[in-house]
């Protein structure tokens, strides 16, 4: 007698687990869309002229499985991997900090925007494997440390800004990055070596940089140092010397050898 009653009672203590386990999964979900949503909410709140972001309604999840229900947002598992903010429009300020409490961000892409101001401390977000800012307004020296610890990024285009100073070389030292594109900036001083052993592409056209290019980006194309007329081709140069055109910085191409940030990879 007692075994038949052990039997259904082992069954309904495995079926209420299940059930728990169910309700914990579904609640973690549910806790993980609030996150993200309130995230985003306070990063579009940074923002100015934010009228393409109109869907971002705090009613409905920025996710339903791999598919977005607000613009510009990539989802995969009903989780945010990352933002396509393109050609928008955007103004104001970039709240690095709401982006940093979406975990599973790995892009960010604000490209053909009107963001001004300093570069954001995207270090903080230190998972980014593509990042894209391109063909805005950003400005000032970049710090020599901004890009420390970001170990998985790939792809960086900061393109066509007004960027100063050196080149930081915190960007020289990146494990992973793969290509990178500086032009159209106004940065001075001297080519630092790159350390990448994969990097693959490298542009820093029309700035004002001097001095040879290093050894370590000698097989690079000459266009990668076109209109940066106190470049000289140095001793480890491989092709014909750089271009000495200088093109106009605004209204600028954006046009890119980059990868494209919808890809996970």
């Amino acid at each position: 007698m007692a075994a038949h009653v052990a039997g259904p009672a082992r069954a309904i203590k495995t079926t209420s687990l299940l059930l728990f386990l169910l309700l914990l999964s579904f609640l973690a979900t549910v806790s993980s869309g609030s996150l993200q949503s309130d995230a985003l909410l306070r990063f579009k709140a940074g923002l100015g002229n934010n009228a393409a972001l109109l869907t971002w309604d705090p009613a409905v999840d920025p996710c339903n499985g791999d598919r977005s229900n607000w613009a510009g947002v990539l989802c995969t598992d009903g989780l945010v991997w990352g933002l396509q903010l393109e050609h928008m429009q955007l103004a104001g300020v970039i709240d690095v900090d709401a982006l940093a409490a979406i975990n599973n961000i790995r892009t960010l892409s604000l490209m053909d925007n009107r963001l001004a101001g300093p570069l954001p401390e995207v270090k903080k977000l230190g998972k980014l494997k593509t990042l894209f800012l391109s063909n805005n307004y950003f400005s000032g020296e970049i710090p020599a440390g901004a890009f420390d610890g970001m170990g998985s990024l790939k792809t960086m285009n900061l393109a066509n800004n007004d960027f100063t100073g050196r080149i930081p070389i915190s960007i020289t030292v990146l494990p992973r990055l793969t290509m990178v594109r500086l032009d159209g900036n106004q940065f001075t001083g001297r080519i630092p070596e790159f350390r990448q052993n994969l990097l693959r592409a490298v542009n820093l056209a029309n700035n004002e940089l001097e001095g040879p290019i290093p050894k370590s980006l000698s097989h690079m194309n000459p266009n990668s140092f076109s209109g940066a007329t106190k470049v000289c081709a140095g001793p480890h140069y491989t092709h014909a010397p750089p271009l000495r055109r200088h093109l106009s910085r605004r209204r600028r191409s954006s046009s890119s050898p980059l990868p494209r940030p919808g890809s996970r990879t």
